[in-house]
């Protein structure tokens, strides 16, 4: 464990160096290499930071065995009345300590238990950060799942096709229209999807984002900003990986546009810039990286962009020779800097109390979340929701699109509410009466426009409604999207809900598991639990009463099983969260104490807080001081 800790903080500081070398640069070849260069040195950058490849001698691979030594003779100083003992072999002699122990030994007990407590410490924030953005991406992509109308327009699809064949691409590309995102996206790794914004688009608009977008898949953009969010999860103590995920994540963009541009001339170039110009609405821009690859990112880098399109050139021969010299010598460089070298060592790692792996869902501080409805969806402003949504409101009001899944009268209801005004004009719209007699309009996507005349359907619609309204759902219901309803005969359920476990039918089996009775509730719950579901999981956890609930607390504790934690935290009773943050505090749990954060109020957090720096517990104090003032 300790050799792992030595070579994980080696290659932190490798990397850095080599990033700050690069970095330092930038002044130098800014404006003189080209773009896709500087988009892909990093990759070198990258790899010194994960892989621990070194020759037997380099700069950091010295520091480190100096400062180890360093702290042996710290750890174990040499008793000067010591006995000599004489090695035989070479006819060297070294003291021995007064402990037994010969000076040189590899590490004290107490230099191991330093670093132990070290990979405890790292291995739960690195797992509970990586899951935490594997969580965020899966809630986004289902997001636009849910939204997403497949294009059926032969014209565009023509253009499409021929784009894709321009560029030399094998793979089935799928096309969709959205009417709840404001810029073109990609997202898919193996299954690239490209999602239109709902607006009319002319031909020329279309070709440069298909280009433009495709250039992304071909260049395997995500799989490398991906990469990037590996070595932000495993060296997250690193203040410089911060600065390497920005770098690329500009040059992403950057290298992308000289692609497209290359082959354009000056006019096309401009209508090109005019193309990014159009979309550029920062109040609804999707601020993820990871979950797509849109075509605009923010007015902050939108400058850039045109002045290297319309000052876009080709490289000469001179400045490619002086690229590739430039290269070689970061390569070297990256050799000669190194990291503590890889040795053998039969000791075997020491058990930690707290080394499980702690997987967290998104808190609801994240853009796109579960919570009790599967909520997703953006925030803006009261001057954008004056104008988009025509409702009087102040700046603190949030608007926020929600969707979820129910059963009422036989029928499973797909339903989002709080549409946007611009949304709205594309689906069809009826009104109904609710108990209060109040009207409201309700609108059907092409999915479920065929139940909008259906009386039994609006019947079941409008319950469930009154339903909601009674028990006080949040965001308020205004504006509902029927996104798809399915009739259900009451014999059927049994079949349809255990099909839809299996198959992970998040939004039906939510539906469905309301409508069965408390054994098979129960049930499925176990089932679900057993086969590592956490996805199903999450969407039945709001309907778990407090005792269940409690009860898989403890169970996820028992079987390590720190992912479930994380969905169940968000739904304990504030007096059972204070008596485990409590718990764990004094079992030194970090893991989950830090995942209990995400259910406290601030004033909560300062007198854990206090109370750290009072019981000296430096962990603690570092993890509530980071999510506190994050």
């Amino acid at each position: 464990m300790n050799e792992f800790m030595k070579i994980l903080l080696s290659l932190s500081v490798s990397g850095a160096l080599l990033l700050l070398i690069i970095w330092g640069l930038k002044p130098l070849y800014k404006s003189r290499f080209s773009r896709r260069w500087q988009y892909y040195i990093w990759i070198i950058v990258t790899l010194r930071f994960l892989l621990p490849f070194t020759p037997d001698t380099t700069i950091v691979g010295s520091l480190f065995e100096s400062f180890d030594t360093t702290v042996i003779t710290t750890e174990s100083p040499t008793s000067q009345n010591a006995p000599v003992a004489v090695n035989m072999n070479n006819n060297k002699a070294e003291p021995i300590q007064a402990n037994g122990n010969i000076a040189g030994t590899p590490a004290t007990h107490k230099t191991f238990s330093l670093y132990a407590y070290m990979f405890v410490v790292w291995v739960a924030l690195t797992l509970v950060l990586f899951v935490r953005k594997i969580t965020v991406y899966q809630g986004f992509i289902q997001y636009i799942k849910a939204g997403n109308t497949e294009v059926s327009d032969i014209k565009t699809l023509n253009l499409l096709s021929d784009c894709v064949e321009k560029l030399n691409i094998k793979t089935n590309v799928e096309l969709s229209y959205n009417p709840l995102i404001a810029s073109p996206m990609l997202i898919g790794f193996f299954r690239p999807r490209i999602v239109l914004p709902v607006n009319e688009l002319e031909d020329k608009e279309l070709s440069y984002i298909f280009v433009h977008e495709l250039i992304h898949y071909k260049q395997w953009d995500m799989f490398y900003k991906w990469l990037i969010q590996i070595v932000v999860c495993v060296h997250w103590f690193n203040p410089f990986v911060y600065l390497l995920e920005r770098e690329v994540n500009k040059s992403c963009e950057l290298s992308c546009d000289e692609k497209v541009i290359s082959v354009l001339d000056d006019k096309a170039r401009r209508e090109y810039g005019d193309t990014l110009i159009s979309f550029l609405k920062s109040n609804k821009l999707y601020k993820n990286s990871l979950a797509s690859i849109t075509l605009t990112e923010g007015a902050e880098q939108l400058k850039e962009r045109l002045g290297a399109i319309m000052g876009f050139k080709s490289k000469t021969k001179t400045i490619q020779i002086m690229t590739g010299l430039l290269t070689l010598c970061i390569l070297f460089g990256a050799v000669f800097i190194g990291s503590y070298p890889v040795a053998a060592t039969d000791s075997s790692p020491e058990e930690s109390g707290n080394s499980t792996m702690p997987e967290k869902k998104n808190s609801s501080a994240d853009t796109y979340i579960y919570d009790e409805n599967l909520e997703v969806g953006w925030y803006m402003n009261g001057e954008d929701l004056k104008n988009d949504m025509e409702l009087e409101s102040d700046n603190s009001y949030q608007y926020t699109y929600t969707q979820n899944g129910y059963y009422c009268n036989s029928y499973i209801i797909e339903m989002g509410w709080n549409l946007s005004a611009k949304a709205r004009q594309y689906y069809g719209e009826r009104e109904i009466v609710l108990k209060d007699k109040t009207k409201m309009t309700i609108y059907f996507s092409d999915t479920a426009k065929d139940y909008m005349n259906d009386s039994g359907a609006v019947t079941a619609i409008e319950e469930l409604i009154d339903s909601l309204k009674n028990t006080n759902v949040s965001p308020v219901i205004e504006m509902p999207l029927i996104l798809n309803v399915t009739p259900v005969a009451v014999d059927d359920i049994p079949n349809l809900i255990e099909n839809y476990f299996q198959n992970e039918d998040l939004i039906r089996f939510s539906a469905l598991f309301s409508a069965v009775d408390n054994t098979t509730q129960k049930d499925y719950c176990q089932k679900i639990y057993d086969a590592d579901k956490i996805a199903l999981f999450s969407t039945i956890v709001q309907r778990l009463d407090e005792d269940t609930i409690l009860l898989y607390v403890d169970k996820s504790e028992q079987d390590n099983k720190t992912n479930f934690f994380a969905v169940l935290s968000d739904y304990m009773q504030p007096s059972d969260l204070k008596s485990y943050a409590e718990k764990y505090y004094n079992d030194g749990n970090i893991a989950r104490f830090s995942i209990l954060l995400d259910g406290m109020i601030k004033e909560q957090k300062q007198e854990w807080l206090i109370k750290a720096q009072t019981d000296k517990k430096t962990n603690f104090v570092s993890v509530l001081s980071d999510n506190l003032y994050d």
